[in-house]
């Protein structure tokens, strides 16, 4: 029954007579009704009007339309449907399409050239944002996950030993951040200053494939990292896991910025120095968001404000360290025979020998001495009284006392609006003014020093050279307005201070500016330090008594020979 329906439906389609179809089609579209030009101009707006022809058929030229044509302005009707295509007959490909354009015409547009795409640009590079580091100014560690905040209560719980905590933690911040090589010694100094070996290790190449197909990420980091705390290592220098060390962040960091960046580090530029701030402060916020050690939060807490206070005093001092000891003590020191006189001196026999020579050291290059005594006798008439001015303009004045003190900050008194005016009215030789810096005053007190000694002094040797704290009293000094400004109480200066014989001191040499925090840790002593190991080489003796020198004449021509491979083959 079947078979009978599809047969029957297969001669009905084959009765159809498509050509005649086809050719129907023009006569169909002859009954169409057509435009004449008068229908058309009729459909055009009225003040568009113009000598009786419209725009469009004035533009193309032609004569009266005699074919079908779709009115300007008006939609243009669909597209009649696809005629079928006989049985057994292949596609014909589209050849085109047709793009309506702005004058009315659709030219041929192939259909590859519709498909073609814009080639894409290649980037320079120039507006790639750079890597996130973790060190922004306003990054801030991601929310801890589920999964992550169980794996660190394992971690970081409180029943395991806090040198196992911290150890963990310092390497695994240390894979979470994109660390480069200024950072990396940054950090790399802190740590060994609080006991942590941080030291280069060597033969630490690459992991194999296996190791990294069959290792976690934890597992990796933990492989690569080169920050250990061990408790009973051999090199004393280091956490020993002994009663000789105690968990104190804030005393790490106080030591790290007062002694170990001022000599280790420049902090001749401002952004120097809050790189240095920054980067400790980013590993403190870090102990505290993933919560390392709960029971040393507030020492936490505080190490952070010290790196705080360092930045605007660390900067502050190095800005000192051009201004001071200012014009007052300058004048003085070079009309009383102090260190800027016998400076004179030498420059000036300097100057004899080499016509081109240039004085660089000096804070206040062209100080006369006619210049030296109109500054230090006026600062004298408006900052003392009557009776020390008189002292101070009769002859005989002269330094009777040299001492070489510590001092620390406890009160600044700025000069007024007033005072600083009255300063600047004082003319100088050639009839100018403004050239005399208003003073004001500083107190100190007395200050145990810094604690350190040279390098090269044993124990006994630095303990002989302690100076001792005279008994407990203020002394007032003199000093430029533009200093004063600079200066902040707890502020440590090592000063090298003289006293004239009518009773006004000055100093002309700074030794030290040390922060208000200062503290000279133990652990500095203990950072060239070297296990001792058994010497191989004979001794001297009577009959070869420079063995010991041959030797050493041996090493450095090794190391000598070293250096040269090196440098040749590196």
């Amino acid at each position: 029954m079947a078979e009978h329906h599809e047969k029957k439906l297969s001669r009905g389609v084959s009765q159809v007579d498509l050509a005649a179809a086809l050719t129907s089609l023009p006569q169909e579209q002859d009954t169409i009704g057509r435009y004449t030009q008068e229908q058309l101009l009729a459909l055009r707006p009225k003040d568009d009007k113009k000598n009786g022809v419209h725009p469009e058929v004035a533009r193309t030229g032609s004569p009266p339309l005699e074919g079908v044509m779709t009115p300007p302005d008006l939609a243009a009707p669909a597209p009649p449907p696809p005629t079928p295509a006989s049985p057994g007959t292949p596609p014909v490909p589209n050849e085109g399409i047709l793009r309506e354009q702005p004058n009315g015409y659709a030219p041929l547009v192939a259909e590859g050239e519709q498909k073609k795409k814009k080639k894409k640009k290649k980037s320079s590079g120039k507006n790639k944002k750079p890597p996130v580091t973790g060190f922004e100014e306003f990054y801030a560690d991601p929310p801890i996950t589920p999964d992550e905040h169980e794996e660190e209560e394992d971690l970081y719980d409180e029943s395991r030993p806090f040198a196992d905590r911290i150890q963990t933690c310092i390497q695994r911040y240390r894979a979470r951040r994109n660390l480069d090589s200024d950072r990396s010694n940054i950090l790399t100094k802190y740590f060994m200053l609080g006991g942590v070996d941080s030291s280069p290790k060597s033969f630490t190449g690459g992991l194999d494939q296996e190791t990294l197909e069959n290792s976690t990420a934890a597992e990796i980091a933990a492989i690569q990292a080169t920050d250990y705390v061990k408790t009973g290592t051999q090199n004393a220098k280091y956490y020993d896991g002994s009663d000789n060390w105690v968990v104190d962040f804030e005393g790490v960091a106080k030591g790290f910025f007062s002694y170990r960046v001022p000599r280790m580090f420049s902090i001749d530029q401002e952004r120097e120095i809050k790189l240095y701030s920054q980067v400790i402060r980013n590993f403190l916020n870090y102990v505290l968001h993933h919560c390392v050690c709960p029971e040393y939060t507030q020492d936490v807490m505080a190490a952070r404000k010290i790196c705080d206070l360092a930045e605007k005093e660390l900067w502050a001092i190095t800005q000192l360290q051009t201004k001071l000891p200012g014009d007052f003590n300058v004048a003085a020191s070079i009309l009383y025979g102090g260190r800027y006189k016998e400076y004179r001196l030498h420059a000036q026999a300097w100057s004899l020998d080499d016509p081109e020579f240039q004085d660089y050291t000096s804070t206040n290059p062209g100080f006369t001495d006619a210049e030296a005594e109109r500054k230090f006798k006026t600062a004298v008439a408006f900052a003392g009284d009557d009776a020390l001015f008189m002292k101070t303009m009769e002859a005989g004045v002269r330094i009777v006392k040299t001492t070489r003190k510590f001092y620390e900050v406890v009160e600044i008194e700025r000069p007024s609006l007033q005072t600083i005016q009255e300063y600047a009215s004082v003319k100088n030789s050639k009839g100018e003014s403004g050239y005399i810096k208003a003073l004001g005053v500083v107190k100190f007190k007395a200050w145990e020093g810094p604690g350190f000694e040279p390098e090269d002094f044993t124990d006994d040797e630095g303990a002989a050279t302690e100076l001792k704290v005279e008994e407990a009293g203020v002394e007032s000094f003199w000093l430029e307005d533009d200093i004063l400004e600079l200066f902040f109480v707890g502020l440590k200066l090592e000063l090298e201070v003289q006293e004239l014989n009518m009773g006004i001191k000055f100093f002309d040499k700074v030794i030290g500016l040390h922060c208000s925090f200062h503290t000279y840790l133990p652990n500095e002593k203990m950072v060239h330090w070297k296990e001792p190991a058994p010497n191989t080489r004979p001794p001297p003796t009577e009959d070869d008594p420079d063995v010991e020198e041959r030797a050493m004449d041996a090493i450095a021509e090794q190391e000598i020979e070293e250096d040269e491979k090196c440098f040749g083959g590196c």
